[in-house]
């Protein structure tokens, strides 16, 4: 795999160049749509079409047989009742980083609604709330809130759409002192299956808004705007810290030991298994020190000195910054074709950390394991949500590459590598088998009943009827 500073793909793209025989030949069922609006249909015939159609995770080949790149909500709603009436499926794409690919099944005969062009961010003059267009992705939204001198939590990968990643959860940098993704959207707009909009807050539709606070991915309509909470920026010590796999046993037996229970809530890094590097496997810590409203850094320094005291340690960079630089300057995973596979476990135990060690073992298989606890503001009960992932825990997502083989055998080796290290934690016992994130964790992995409690996941079901009884929006998650 891939990894370097990422560079944002641009929200504004070409018109289209189709004409309508294109259309009337490629795809008859959207000759209305094209109708009201010809330039925001993209078939194969499109030059444009290759640079928007593929997902993130290019083991993903299934592409559309049309995209179209909604402009404002009039065209999403447009395009809803278009593709219904035709009887043809759809799926929506915010940003396009879901690495599972659900979205794409069964989509080459169908249509792609993208929203990456609404991606407008309005912050409200008293610095509390923004609106954002629902295909706001993060580091988009991050710089245009550091103009402001405003902030929200966000994910750790620059292209992350904010729609998918807050829905679903939203853990990340900043969970920790200020709470998940889901916690921090006030109210949306909404298309659902009658091409209808509606206003979704506390005072309206609450019975949806506490869906989407959740269990929001694509399964209810087309989120096109949202409302969220900010803050005043905070002061951030970022940087980040490589430890060679020779030096695991030691760094981990200390980390289990006294780091992993007593980490301060203004620590809200992650950990980075990987082997970017294929025959030198490390363990990155990517460490952010959020201070808290008044402080200043020094207790971060301070704490850095200690990470920087265990064995081996290799500091990459450490310096003051903003949520905005640091998100857009770590080098992150770049689009391609890998495996996924993933677990929640209840922490970094010394029987996880022995498992980590047995990993790695093919010098042809990348594979990353992004690592984060969910503590402080990101486990406290929210009853506004129905996200109940809200105790103590640590994240262990698996992403696979072959370095050599993008065959079937190939495939298979990647998925035995992703398996093998999800199987060697479950055997811990540490595990919490079947709790997920949705965006982050295989649905081979994935309890829904695990993860959303009995009495949520029945009251979800009753809400698809509601909302949904056709089962239009059928490519999203959690599966109802």
């Amino acid at each position: 795999m891939e990894f370097k500073i990422t560079e944002l793909p641009d929200t504004r793209i070409p018109a289209a160049s189709l004409t309508r025989d294109h259309v009337a030949k490629e795809l008859p069922g959207l000759l209305d749509l094209y109708d009201q609006f010809p330039q925001i249909i993209y078939t194969k015939s499109d030059p444009v079409y290759e640079s928007i159609s593929p997902s993130f995770n290019r083991a993903t080949t299934t592409r559309p047989l049309a995209v179209v790149r909604a402009l404002d909500e009039s065209h999403v709603q447009a395009t809803v009742k278009t593709v219904r009436a035709a009887s043809l499926p759809l799926a929506i794409r915010s940003g396009g980083a879901e690495l599972e690919g659900r979205n794409f099944r069964g989509i080459d005969k169908g249509v792609m609604v993208d929203l990456r062009s609404l991606c407008s961010v309005k912050v409200s003059e008293d610095k509390k709330s923004a609106v954002i267009g629902g295909g706001t992705i993060a580091g988009d939204l991050a710089c245009a809130l550091s103009k402001e001198g405003a902030f929200t939590p966000v994910g750790w990968h620059p292209r992350l759409g904010y729609a998918g990643w807050s829905m679903a959860g939203g853990y990340g940098l900043y969970a920790a002192p200020y709470g998940l993704g889901v916690d921090h959207i006030m109210g949306v707009r909404i298309v659902l299956a009658d091409g209808s909009v509606v206003e979704v807050d506390e005072n309206h539709h609450p019975d949806l808004l506490w869906a989407l606070r959740g269990a929001g991915n694509g399964i209810w309509g087309v989120v096109t705007q949202f409302t969220i909470k900010t803050y005043p920026a905070p002061k951030l010590l970022a940087g980040s810290v490589k430890f060679q796999k020779k030096d695991w046993p030691a760094v981990l037996d200390e980390w289990t030991s006294s780091i992993e229970p007593n980490l301060p809530e203004e620590l809200t890094g992650d950990i980075y298994f990987r082997n970017d590097i294929l025959e030198t496997p490390e363990m990155n810590v990517l460490f952010a020190w959020c201070a808290k409203e008044g402080d200043d850094l020094q207790k971060g320094w301070n704490y850095f000195e200690k990470i920087k005291s265990l064995p081996g340690a290799d500091v990459v960079r450490i310096g003051e910054s903003n949520f905005a630089s640091f998100l857009l300057t770590e080098l992150t995973i770049q689009p391609g074709a890998f495996e996924s596979r993933g677990i929640i476990a209840k922490s970094l135990t010394k029987g996880i950390a022995s498992a980590l060690m047995c990993q790695w073992d093919d010098p042809k298989i990348y594979m990353g394991m992004p690592s984060h606890v969910a503590r402080g503001k990101a486990i406290q009960p929210n009853p506004g949500s129905c996200f109940q992932l809200r105790y103590r825990h640590r994240l262990f997502p698996s992403y696979t590459h072959h370095v050599e083989l993008r065959t079937k055998e190939g495939e298979e080796a990647e998925i035995r590598a992703a398996t093998k290290a999800v199987d060697a934690i479950k055997a811990t016992g540490d595990a919490y088998e079947g709790a997920s994130y949705g965006n982050l964790i295989h649905s081979k992995n994935t309890d829904w009943e695990v993860t959303y409690g009995k009495e949520n996941l029945n009251k979800l079901r009753e809400l698809k009827k509601k909302y949904d009884p056709d089962n239009f929006f059928s490519r999203g998650y959690p599966v109802l």
